[in-house]
């Protein structure tokens, strides 16, 4: 070779016969695992820092709506009304949403926008310029249209861009729990610091929080995986939004069916408990520290529910959910002492963690793979829309037929998680007795990673790294 002496040659061939040495070829995979592993690493990362924003935009503000609503003086009514916005919006927007990014916009683009434009709506909040009844209904009306779909499409991006999603979304939703856990600590220390701690001042802070997450958060949008449309209509031709495929399937109608009825008794837990505590002795300024003791054994269970999964499959695990709930209320229906009352809310979490979460999980394996988003935005639509609305007026109606918040409204969503219970243990294997169509790998409508079928419980147990 020319101008190389005999030294430079030999480590010349040496180099280039490294990849065809067995110790070479050993060396190359290596390498490229440990990039593949970071790279994986990398995307949950960033997946748990969206789920994270999702729930701390909302933390923000939310519990504190009803203190800020009750200093400017609104009627009862009004407030009942200014809280069913969410609710209403999620009757419609997050099947619109979920259409939208399965055929037409990526789902991480439609959260820029919904975050942007609420950034602007809790502005005005913070600001002081919406003070009363109507105005404030109508902002909360258009602000949770633009951003009740925003979970279902969190969801949906970080179901699609997990490897493994079984072992994995488990820790990816925990850190929703502890966004929606360290924002509401924010808020308390800006509250603290700006002095507005008296009845009567407001919550003016917690809106301002809230509209400078939702600014960061419309900006980290753009650094989430590429999640394009599924499914696009090709040429000139239309895209046919239908969810017939979805509803066709058995097991899916069944799973919605089970999450519409303990949606009905999600409302008891913010409408009854809050003023519940204080009747069994619990100081009013500690309420909303003790109703943040559920989500600490939420943020455990989340983390270890992949295992919980692998030995329970999802049945095992929904039906433990379930009995959690039974707890919850059934212990809270026999009015205990104080302490007994601050160790039972936490089991509120462990319901959470181990029914509602697993839930959009199992949906994501049952859904055509084009229309996994929809099917979520369906999801929101029937337990946050509907569900949550016909239980919202389900407690106000108990509520006034008792004259107040009595241990004996805990006897009703006792009653009813329970039949639900019996339906879902007796009815499981019925509903996945479907057939089902054998996925190809170019076929757009094969489920996901968790599992080919609900057929199939349990899935794969395989180790998730943390994140």
């Amino acid at each position: 070779m020319l101008g190389l002496g005999l030294g430079e040659c030999g480590r010349l061939v040496t180099i280039c016969r490294l990849p065809f040495h067995p110790a070479g070829v050993n060396a190359i995979k290596r390498g490229r695992k440990g990039v593949s592993e970071a790279v994986e690493r990398g995307v949950q990362y960033r997946l748990a820092g969206m789920m994270g924003g999702a729930y701390a935009i909302q933390g923000a503000w939310w519990p504190l709506l009803a203190l800020h609503m009750s200093d400017l003086q609104i009627p009862g009514r009004a407030r009942g009304w200014i809280f069913a916005t969410l609710a209403m919006a999620s009757l419609f927007t997050p099947l619109g949403a979920g259409q939208l990014a399965d055929r037409a916009i990526a789902a991480p683009r439609l959260l820029a926008v919904g975050y942007g434009l609420g950034m602007l709506l809790l502005g005005g909040m913070a600001a002081g310029w919406v003070t009363s009844a109507l105005p404030m209904f109508l902002l909360f009306l258009g602000y949770w249209l633009l951003n009740a779909p925003t979970t279902g499409l969190c969801g949906t991006i970080a179901l699609r861009n997990l490897p493994r999603p079984a072992a994995q979304f488990g820790l990816v939703r925990m850190w929703g729990t502890v966004g929606w856990m360290g924002t509401g600590w924010l808020v308390s220390a800006v509250m603290l610091w700006s002095g507005r701690t008296r009845e009567g001042q407001g919550a003016y802070e917690a809106f301002g929080v809230g509209a400078l997450l939702s600014a960061f958060f419309a900006a980290y949008s753009f650094t989430l995986p590429k999640t394009p449309p599924l499914h696009r209509g090709g040429g000139g031709e239309r895209p046919h939004f239908s969810l017939a495929p979805v509803l066709r399937k058995r097991a899916v109608l069944f799973v919605l069916a089970v999450a519409f009825g303990v949606s009905l008794t999600t409302p008891f837990v913010y409408q009854v408990v809050p003023p519940y505590l204080p009747t069994l002795g619990l100081p009013r300024p500690w309420v909303a520290l003790a109703m943040s003791l559920s989500q600490i054994l939420e943020i455990l269970a989340l983390a270890c529910l992949p295992r919980i999964l692998g030995v329970l499959g999802f049945r095992g695990c929904m039906s433990l959910g379930l009995v959690a709930w039974l707890a919850y209320h059934g212990l809270l229906a026999t009015r205990p002492p104080l302490p007994l009352a601050l160790a039972i809310l936490p089991i509120q979490g462990l319901a959470i963690a181990l029914f509602h979460v697993p839930l959009p999980m199992l949906l994501d394996t049952l859904a055509p793979g084009h229309l996994r988003a929809s099917t979520q935005g369906l999801f929101v639509m029937v337990t946050t829309g509907l569900g949550n609305l016909l239980g919202s007026l389900i407690v106000g109606e108990l509520i006034s037929h008792a004259g107040g918040v009595t241990s004996r409204l805990f006897l009703a969503p006792l009653a009813i998680n329970g039949l639900i219970l019996l339906v879902a243990c007796f009815g499981f294997r019925w509903a996945v007795q479907t057939p089902q169509v054998e996925p190809t790998r170019n076929n757009p409508d094969q489920p996901s990673s968790v599992e080919p079928t609900m057929a199939r419980t349990r899935p794969r147990a395989t180790p998730a790294p943390s994140v």
